[in-house]
């Protein structure tokens, strides 16, 4: 698009910010194009299309950080968001670890735009989220319910450029899919939910996941708990992410320096199992954060984590990488145009093993596979303390023989972590985070 006076808004930006001050400044353009199709009782039961498009700018003037944004393109409106960053100076703290990207490191070129997928007839869109559904329905006969099947497909731009000389572009494009269906019989009911997403239209497999939520459903029917005790646990990979995810929160450079993560100074230490070894970064295609530079235009990379067990480093964007005396790992983050760049993990992948999920199983006389578990959101990032609901499928003599739930599972997240004894070659990928199965040695699981 192109404002009043014939110039694209970035240039527009550009020439109004120049005309106000002499500072250093970043601009930040995002555009998301994406459509969502529903279906329901076999019916094609929703659709939308949307597009949001907007900017962000920031000004450094005497070490302190001016920030605002806008979604109104036209000269008014990058006026106006113009002045409020220059406002926002005013009541700002001066900061030397505030800066912008110096353009001289080349950044990666990365494949993640699928033209297939934007050139889709609407009739395949349709098809492909029935099928969704009609799988399911014909996975079984107990599924009785589906709430809902969708697929969303978006594509997304993003341009970045600062008075440095910084000038960086990216397109990609996504497709994700799920379904969420009830199973019932004489037991009761009891829900399925899967999920699937990539860059190309030829990763999804819309059958698998309608077959997968209705397993997870009819697997699920008529579940007990088991005696409380210690045992051993295979974490599904779905569980896995759960706890990865938290986990991550221990290795950004902000709670590390803030004082918030139980990492900080462990690095050389052999805090977990020599089994596990985990990266982050852009550079993993198959996540769905992968891109060539980050939100202030480093270019991506992958970090190491934990190597065997080992600390290894954590995640730094340019500000706190400044506060800390390390380079940024390329994990400046935008969620979108209405906050400034911070730090967080981007695409988290935990190194495959060597043993197969089925010869984990049979490797189990009396265990539990943990498929689901309730209220991570509870756990204690800081210290690792959990207690939380868990259900699954009980494992005796290495085979799943019947569903488990009313059970909760206790203890530290670190601890856990220290007793896995066998990592999964299997990986899936779950959006942002690549993960096996893991076998941890034994774990409190409070039942009858």
């Amino acid at each position: 698009m192109k404002t009043a006076n014939g110039k694209h808004p970035l240039e527009q930006v550009r020439i109004i910010i120049e005309s106000r001050t002499k500072a250093p400044f970043e601009i930040f353009y995002l555009k998301i194009r994406e459509e969502t199709i529903e279906s329901k009782d076999l019916t094609i039961d929703g659709y939308e299309t949307a597009v949001t498009e907007g900017m962000s700018i920031r000004i450094l003037d005497q070490q302190k950080m001016g920030f605002s944004f806008t979604t109104q393109l036209d000269t008014e409106g990058i006026k106006k968001m113009v002045q409020q960053a220059l406002e926002s100076l005013k009541v700002s703290d001066a900061d030397p670890a505030y800066g912008f990207l110096d353009p001289s490191v080349p950044n990666p070129s990365l494949a993640l735009h699928d033209p297939s997928l934007l050139s889709l007839e609407m009739d395949q869109k349709k098809d492909a989220v029935m099928t969704i559904e009609q799988s399911a329905h014909a996975f079984d006969p107990r599924i009785k319910q589906v709430r809902n099947a969708q697929i969303n497909i978006q594509e997304t731009n993003v341009k970045l450029f600062n008075s440095l000389g910084l000038d960086r572009s990216y397109s990609t494009t996504g497709i994700s899919a799920n379904i969420m269906l009830t199973a019932e019989d004489r037991n009761g009911s009891e829900y399925g939910w899967e999920s699937a997403s990539s860059h190309f239209l030829s990763d999804i497999t819309f059958e698998e996941i309608g077959e997968r939520a209705a397993k997870k459903a009819v697997t699920r029917l008529g579940g007990k708990p088991v005696p409380s005790g210690q045992y051993p646990v295979i974490l599904d990979q779905e569980v896995v992410t759960e706890i990865i995810g938290l986990l991550s929160t221990s290795f950004t450079g902000e709670n590390v320096y803030k004082g918030k993560s139980a990492l900080k100074d462990k690095v050389g230490d052999a805090v977990f199992s020599r089994h596990l070894t985990l990266h982050d970064g852009l550079l993993f295609e198959e996540g769905m954060s992968a891109a060539p530079f980050d939100g202030e235009g480093e270019p991506g990379r992958k970090t190491l984590l934990i190597d065997q067990g080992v600390v290894s480093g954590f995640l730094y964007d340019h500000y706190y990488g400044n506060k800390a005396g390390q380079p940024s790992t390329a994990n400046s983050v935008r969620p979108g145009i209405s906050a400034p760049p911070s730090c967080g993990p981007t695409n988290l992948y935990i190194s495959p093993g060597v043993s197969s999920f089925k010869d984990m199983i049979a490797g189990v006389s009396k265990g539990f596979l943990i498929q689901e578990l309730m209220g991570v959101h509870t756990a204690n990032p800081i210290t690792g303390e959990f207690s939380l609901g868990a259900s699954g499928q009980w494992i005796e003599d290495g085979e799943l023989t019947f569903p488990i739930r009313g059970v909760a599972i206790s203890g530290n997240l670190f601890e856990m972590l220290k007793h896995v004894e066998e990592v999964s070659r299997e990986i899936r990928w779950f959006a942002t985070i690549g993960a096996p199965y893991l076998l941890i040695g034994a774990l409190s699981v409070a039942g009858n």
